[in-house]
């Protein structure tokens, strides 16, 4: 009998020392929006990877959030819905096979934001960087939504005069970058000519360091001007969590031979049925034989102000106008 019951305590107290596992704790939630919200905890003494489940406090399915690094100590909960209230708890495991890990932990609780939604009112700016006629310049274009915007569907933005120097391109050339920033997505990209048909049609592809393609443009050269087509990430519903974009094309433009302005003009609509239109007649094209940085040393800076008149210091990723004493008037964004 006293060696059944030594037999019984060893295979106990040999099975506890092997399933200790100390759980996460200390959890708590922030940053909680309409859409998702951000779980935190301290971290566990041996952790190899966590495993947090969550549901609407109440009902009895759980969604999963994996691929946690045992140095992690926070993680976003995704696509949640509005005016909601959540549960979430923690797993530990504490080595790579899954076993032995510590159970779930206790359950922290949040309720998400309501939802107001934003008017459809995406912002576009082009700039190129060489203002001489007749010249290959760099050309970039600049997108920007607000949070709560719905997203956008299709976008096509095109000019009255230019074009593309298409011909003289191959497959894999890269014509420069892109990139992205919101809270649901950041990316840095090249961009890459997949391929051309004829002088005046090329599709280019963003690609990240990763090699993965983020979107794509199809541009085009019209009679007159030219025309770009765009598809971009998608946050998953219809409404953006906010965000800038950059595109650069690098001295692929040709600028007109004659002097005067370039309009550029965009059709833009959202995934809900929204339509904006968009002219920019801003950017003048000069034939004198003189260069930029000769005109440059004849204006100075007056001042820089945002984009409702008010003046404003330098920012990064805030669209901004450079008032010139020569009555010019310049738009940048110093993307961080």
């Amino acid at each position: 009998m006293k060696k059944i019951i030594f037999s019984i305590l060893l295979v106990f107290l040999t099975t506890n020392s092997f399933s200790q596992c100390i759980n996460a704790n200390s959890l708590y939630t922030d940053n909680i929006t309409y859409l998702n919200a951000l779980a935190n905890w301290e971290s566990a003494p041996a952790a190899d990877h966590y495993l947090i489940h969550y549901r609407v406090l109440g009902t009895i399915n759980w969604s999963n959030v994996g691929n946690i690094a045992g140095s992690d100590t926070t993680r976003n909960i995704p696509q949640l819905q509005s005016s909601t209230t959540y549960e979430w708890q923690i797993k530990t495991f504490c080595d790579t096979s899954n076993h032995p890990n510590s159970g779930w932990s206790y359950s922290d609780t949040f309720t998400t934001a309501a939802f107001v939604p934003s008017p459809f009112n995406p912002s576009i700016f082009p700039i190129i960087g060489n203002l001489t006629c007749n010249e290959n310049t760099a050309f970039t274009i600049i997108a920007e939504q607000i949070q709560n915007e719905p997203d956008i569907a299709s976008s096509v933005f095109s000019s009255d005069k230019g074009y593309f120097e298409i011909s003289t391109l191959t497959s894999g050339d890269v014509l420069g970058n892109a990139s992205y920033s919101s809270s649901f997505l950041n990316f840095t990209a090249s961009l890459v000519l997949d391929f051309t048909l004829g002088p005046n049609y090329a599709k280019i592809d963003m690609i990240d360091s990763s090699g993965a393609t983020m979107g794509l443009f199809i541009i085009e050269n019209l009679t007159p001007g030219v025309k770009i087509s765009s598809i971009g990430p998608n946050d998953g519903n219809n409404y953006t969590s906010g965000y800038i974009s950059q595109i650069n094309f690098t001295d692929l433009f040709v600028n007109p031979n004659e002097a005067g302005s370039i309009t550029f003009t965009a059709t833009i609509d959202s995934e809900l049925g929204d339509n904006i239109n968009f002219i920019d007649s801003s950017i003048i094209i000069n034939c004198e034989a003189t260069t930029i940085e000769n005109i440059d040393s004849f204006k100075k800076l007056v001042k820089v102000v945002d984009l409702l008149g008010r003046e404003s210091d330098e920012e990064n990723n805030k669209i901004l106008l450079y008032l010139y004493s020569d009555g010019a008037v310049e738009k940048k964004v110093i993307i961080e």
